[in-house]
């Protein structure tokens, strides 16, 4: 090959290069041209990895299985032609491989020819000081198939000085390869409207355009009991089973270390044995891996994998396209992630608009906490003492004491006021629903469940959950807000997602949940979980000090409400409130002044005391039928309990019932609760 007739071929190759799109049409016209040029009748073309020392073959000839040069392409690179090439900067020609020591003669025991003559040559780019050797990107190989002493020191030198001039031209190739691509994915990926599994097929596409790979995957750090672990959000192309990673320490993994470098890992060739869990991915037929970090908002999330069923199949180049794309995912990811964290909490905006809404209808007033009596005075220097704190606490007392005014009392007196303070009656959530409400449910968990639902401790996260009746938890849901109140996080019904928790819980109970427990009806690990500061609330016939005092506040709370001017209480009702029993406690209290006022004509309130009993007794003498020997035994019992239904010695546990079915019962019965009429 002549001087002159050497530089217009290296012109017209380099001319030829210069105008194709990707890596892909490079390989392919190189090889085209050099077949012609140098007579030779394969061509072999790899990307070099100078931190990796392995070369990632990207011509078929090296990459399909069925080719005779795809067992060169997954050689080791120590003791190949290719290694002596890059160590000393220059072509070697070798005119026998079959004869010769180099690694890759071994592979023609299984090939279809006995010999072949090599030429191989590095494409290099001049150094950035004047004190360093060229830099090696890639590796020209051309083979003549059978023959000996094919090509000639001026083939080697042609070939030698193409490398140098065709450096500069694959690094531009590539580079615009890859702008191309990162727009390709820039102009699909619409924020707001895309999910992880609409957008990871698309970067999986663009990728592998550039890329060759077998398997593309999305991993999620994660916070397991065990410690850091992750999740697989994403994966196309094989199968991974974490539990066996398990049996590998997490510190000493390749996510560990990306985790603390924020570096991405080239697992390729033959020399990356320190990762223990790089002997299960091989087991499943991932011998090549690109593991590139995503950082979300300076925090990691977790990695982009790329993976390959041949070795030394990724390049640095190869590594620093996927790092960009990562880049770039890592952005859609944090977009995404911010727009369904705005379209979530504007969903639980709107559902604490409307709990706090019923709240408000249904909120008792919170001044009624007043009293001066010794009794009182106790139970609210407690709770002055716990409000403060974060402990749990178990309010009891029977029906109509105040239980909800003592939660709101702790609340608002706790560093948490400004959150909000969310109340579920246990009592009257229906069984099947009680889970949903507490804890939520996704759409679809269930039927009519149409949109997702946010629960009572989601929507009290940061603030405090008050649980009314808690004795009336069912057995089965006692051990699922048991774990929550352990651990603080929950997943929602018929949901995947972990979700943490900071809430106080505050409960409340008339039953003797102590002797539910020694029935079985209440878990014992939970009731000592919530008696963390038990805080007892004293009946109204314990604290008579106080009946007066709230029996004015009462008068002069319903006179402003309903307009009327009552200035006083008759001496004759006062003796009466005071020497009553209430049964119903304060509400009964409250809710007979309030009717008191509205029929009162004058300054002065007045009621008189009515035999409880005399008027039940006259409208049944004597049972006549099975239901009216019911009602009067009901009422017997409630006689001798003062009309307690609730704890250790109310009428529902003298009837051996559920103190739910004995109002059940009294309501069909038409039972109803003695006071004190207004006159």
């Amino acid at each position: 090959m002549g001087t002159l007739s050497s530089q217009i071929d290296s012109l017209r190759i380099i001319s030829a290069l210069i105008a194709c799109k990707g890596l892909q049409e490079f390989d392919h016209t190189l090889t085209q041209e050099l077949l012609k040029t140098l007579k030779s009748d394969l061509v072999g073309f790899y990307l070099y990895s100078e931190t990796a020392k392995a070369f990632a073959p990207v011509s078929d000839l090296l990459t399909n299985p069925d080719s005779p040069g795809y067992l060169i392409g997954q050689l080791p690179t120590e003791g190949t032609i290719k290694e002596a090439v890059v160590q000393r900067g220059q072509a070697l020609l070798e005119h026998d491989l079959a004869s010769s020591s180099w690694a890759e003669a071994v592979v023609l025991k299984t090939a279809p020819f006995h010999t072949a003559s090599v030429l191989a040559a590095p494409l290099t780019l001049a150094p950035q000081t004047e004190n360093r050797p060229p830099r090696t990107i890639a590796i020209i190989t051309t083979i003549a198939i059978g023959r000996t002493h094919a090509f000639t020191e001026e083939d080697r030198l042609f070939l030698e000085s193409l490398g140098t001039q065709l450096g500069p031209v694959l690094q531009n190739v590539l580079a615009s390869e890859e702008r191309d691509a990162l727009m390709a994915i820039n102009s699909q990926v619409v924020v707001g409207t895309m999910t992880t599994d609409q957008l990871m097929p698309v970067v999986r596409n663009m990728l592998h355009h550039v890329v060759k790979q077998d398997m593309t995957g999305l991993v999620r750090f994660v916070q397991s009991p065990q410690g850091p672990w992750f999740d697989i959000v994403y994966r196309e192309g094989a199968e991974i089973d974490l539990a066996q990673l398990r049996q590998f320490p997490f510190e000493r993994m390749a996510p560990a270390e990306m985790m603390i470098t924020g570096k991405p890992l080239l697992i390729t060739g033959h020399n990356h044995t320190r990762f223990p869990e790089r002997f299960y991915i091989e087991s499943v037929g991932i011998l090549s891996c690109i593991l590139c970090p995503l950082i979300l908002r300076g925090t990691p999330y977790g990695f982009l994998a790329i993976g390959s069923k041949r070795r030394n199949a990724f390049s640095e180049r190869d590594l620093a396209f996927a790092e960009q794309i990562g880049f770039h995912l890592s952005q859609a990811i944090t977009n995404f992630t911010a727009y369904e964290e705005i379209r979530s909490l504007k969903e639980q905006l709107e559902q604490e608009n409307v709990y706090l809404r019923d709240e408000m209808k249904s909120s008792v007033d919170f001044k009624t906490l007043v009293g001066e009596s010794p009794a009182l005075q106790k139970t609210l220097k407690m709770i002055e003492q716990v409000a403060p704190t974060d402990s749990t606490v178990l309010i009891t007392g029977e029906t109509g004491t105040g239980k909800e005014l003592v939660a709101q009392a702790i609340h608002h007196l706790s560093p948490r006021k400004e959150k909000p303070l969310i109340t579920v009656n246990c009592a009257a959530l229906p069984p099947t629903l009680i889970e949903s409400e507490l804890f939520g449910h996704e759409k679809g968990a269930f039927t009519n469940a149409t949109a997702r639902k946010f629960g009572r401790f989601e929507l009290a996260n940061g603030g405090t959950i008050f649980l009314d009746e808690i004795g009336e938890l069912p057995l089965d849901l006692q051990a699922k807000f048991l774990r929550v109140l352990e651990s603080q996080e929950l997943q929602r019904v018929g949901g995947t997602q972990t979700i943490k928790l900071n809430v106080r819980v505050l409960a409340a109970t008339n039953v003797d949940v102590a002797l539910a427990v020694k029935k079985g009806l209440f878990r014992s690990d939970l009731f000592y979980r919530l008696n963390v500061f038990p805080v007892r609330i004293p009946p109204l016939r314990e604290r008579r000090d106080d009946i007066l005092v709230l029996a004015r506040h009462f008068v002069k709370k319903y006179s402003e409400r309903l307009r009327k001017t009552i200035t006083r209480i008759s001496s004759g009702t006062l003796k009466a409130l005071s020497s009553y029993d209430w049964p119903g406690n304060v509400r009964e209290l409250e809710h007979l002044i309030e009717r008191a006022v509205i029929v009162s004509q004058g300054p002065v309130l007045t009621v008189e005391e009515l035999d409880p009993h005399a008027q039940l007794d006259r409208e049944n003498p004597t049972p006549r039928t099975l239901a009216d020997a019911e009602r009067a035994h009901i009422i017997e019992t409630l006689k001798q309990t003062n009309w307690v239904l609730a704890g250790t010695h109310g009428a529902a546990a003298r009837l051996e019932m559920k103190r739910s079915t004995l109002q059940h019962r009294m309501k069909k019965l038409g039972i109803r609760r003695p006071t004190l009429r207004a006159k």
